[in-house]
């Protein structure tokens, strides 16, 4: 039955066509240089006008010798993030400040290519306009944060630190090389979005002092891979122990 009605639809175009004294030809068309316009095409003028403002994102700042993607308790990429804001921050440290880093896993918005990492994928992984800042934090206050991480069974990417866990607890926690000091001072570098209760962190609340970067995360990523990669690193997913966790 379809195939009648196909044939029967068909035909019906053919006589239409003939009504209209329909007539068609072929023609060879070479597709040579006879057909380039000295002119630019519209495409080209739109591509040339923005050119200049998204040249630079194509830019190789960096190797990876695989993706790196985020993971809990950590990964290569989490820690890698937090790498960053500790190495960015140094210019503000002082020789003796017992420094660590944190950022949220949130923020982490995409996967590392495996190969050559341009400023395109840093802009994606990281596409937030957070700043870094640096918090002065006492060392018992220190500790309720991890501890909560520690209960939890999740804790946001760490740099400057080692801890081991067990059945929810700390088992261990070494902050800048040492046991953490609950009377100490500590030096907390991280994103100014969870000043405030972003990812259902408030850390103003126990902040004795706050200092503001004003240097947008991306840019420290793209400045810390560029002088990496000069030195020879190239980049991986691989974990380095810096916590763990024991049920």
């Amino acid at each position: 039955m379809k195939k009648i009605l196909l044939l029967i639809l068909f035909a019906s175009v053919v006589l239409s066509l003939q009504a209209q004294n329909f007539t068609y030809k072929w023609q060879k068309v070479p597709m040579d240089s006879t057909w380039d316009s000295p002119k630019p095409n519209k495409v080209d003028k739109i591509i040339a006008k923005y050119h200049p403002g998204v040249e630079f994102l194509m830019e190789i700042v960096g190797y990876t010798s695989e993706e790196m993607s985020k993971g809990y308790p950590e990964s290569g990429l989490s820690n890698f993030a937090a790498d960053v804001l500790l190495y960015t921050a140094q210019p503000s440290l002082k020789e003796g400040d017992l420094a660590l880093s944190l950022t949220n896993f949130g923020g982490i918005r995409a996967d590392f290519p495996k190969g050559a990492v341009r400023v395109y994928d840093i802009y994606s992984v990281f596409p937030f306009d957070n700043t870094i800042v640096i918090i002065d934090i006492k060392g018992s206050d220190l500790r309720k944060i991890l501890a909560g991480f520690a209960a939890a069974e999740r804790f946001e990417a760490l740099s400057g630190v080692k801890i081991v866990t067990r059945d929810g607890k700390l088992e261990t926690c070494d902050v800048a090389g040492a046991p953490l000091d609950d009377d100490k001072i500590y030096r907390l570098v991280t994103l100014d979005f969870l000043l405030d209760g972003g990812d259902r962190m408030n850390f103003r609340k126990t902040a004795l002092n706050i200092l503001r970067t004003e240097y947008f995360v991306r840019d420290g990523v793209v400045k810390y891979m560029k002088e990496k990669s000069a030195e020879g690193v190239v980049f991986n997913n691989h974990k380095d122990g810096r916590v763990i966790i024991n049920k």
